[in-house]
């Protein structure tokens, strides 16, 4: 219960946190109307957790016409949400799967996959989602084939491509650290003893090593999340996606820019605390982690 009651606060802190947020700008546009900074910012805060309590009543306006703001957010959001959540479990799989392989290589030649690492690494995701687009295309042109839709046209929705955009470079990331987890697991005393018992290396590194790597490995959760946050941008942009980052860049209104950062907080939260707690379970054997 006490553990309970810490994550609730934490939520709270967090949603506070993105409502001042929300109506800091406030302050700026203050200055340059001449008005009272406080007063200003104390309306918008005021007319934001308003917005909020009556959420369906949020409206935006395209050319003098105005539409509610949740029924288009909602479809957006979970749009953008089964983009994120399928390619973090995406590169969190290929990532295991390829430090898996690689641990079966010689040291020299892991040496050489490394530098390769540091290499792809450095590629822009925008370089990555263009080469992928004319990928697909050039092979459509050459087969009659369609491997994947290369853009979003109406209700026909780009799925698998934009999530293997999103998924690409975290998967390098998290490969790259995946590979030195494992590295550094395999000096210990515990798999010296393992292979003294005569436990088979493919044993060690599947069942051993990944049972302690898992943990660290889930630390950089929340990292890969931002990262896979900044790509999005790019990815709905260029597959021509109307997600939420579509309506957060389009109605820059305190009322809206809130709503849609709460909407994206709130699932991205339940979702590493759900992640944290089997991960508890199973690995540590409920042991809680740090």
């Amino acid at each position: 219960m006490k553990k309970l009651g810490a994550i609730s606060l934490q939520f709270i802190a967090a949603c506070v946190g993105i409502i001042i947020f929300g109506a800091l700008p406030s302050l700026f546009i203050a200055q340059g109307t001449g008005g009272s900074h406080i007063g200003m910012f104390i309306d918008t805060l005021s007319s934001i957790i308003n917005s909020l309590i009556h959420f369906n009543e949020i409206t935006f306006e395209i050319k003098g016409v105005e539409y509610q703001v949740y029924k288009y957010i909602f479809e957006g959001a979970f749009y953008s949400l089964t983009l994120i959540i399928c390619a973090l479990f995406l590169a969190y799989l290929i990532a295991i799967l390829l430090t898996f392989l690689t641990m079966q290589f010689p040291k020299w030649l892991r040496e050489k996959i490394k530098l390769a690492i540091l290499f792809f690494e450095s590629l822009p995701d925008i370089l990555v989602i263009l080469v992928l687009q004319l990928l697909i295309i050039t092979f459509y042109k050459k087969t009659d084939i369609l491997l994947m839709k290369v853009v979003t046209v109406g209700d026909s929705q780009a799925y698998l491509l934009p999530i293997i955009c999103l998924a690409i470079l975290p998967t390098i990331q998290l490969y790259r650290i995946t590979n030195h987890l494992y590295e550094e697991e395999l000096l210990k005393d515990y798999v010296l003893l393992t292979r003294a018992k005569g436990i088979r290396h493919t044993i060690i590194l599947w069942k051993h090593i990944l049972r302690n790597t898992i943990v660290s490995l889930f630390f950089h959760l929340k990292q890969t999340i931002w990262f896979m946050l900044s790509t999005l941008v790019v990815v709905e942009l260029l597959f021509n996606v109307f997600g939420i980052t579509y309506y957060l860049t389009t109605y820059m209104i305190p009322e809206v820019f809130t709503f849609i950062l709460l909407f994206l907080f709130v699932p991205i939260f339940v979702f590493y605390h759900l992640v944290k707690l089997i991960i508890e379970k199973t690995v540590k054997g409920g042991e809680a982690l740090s």
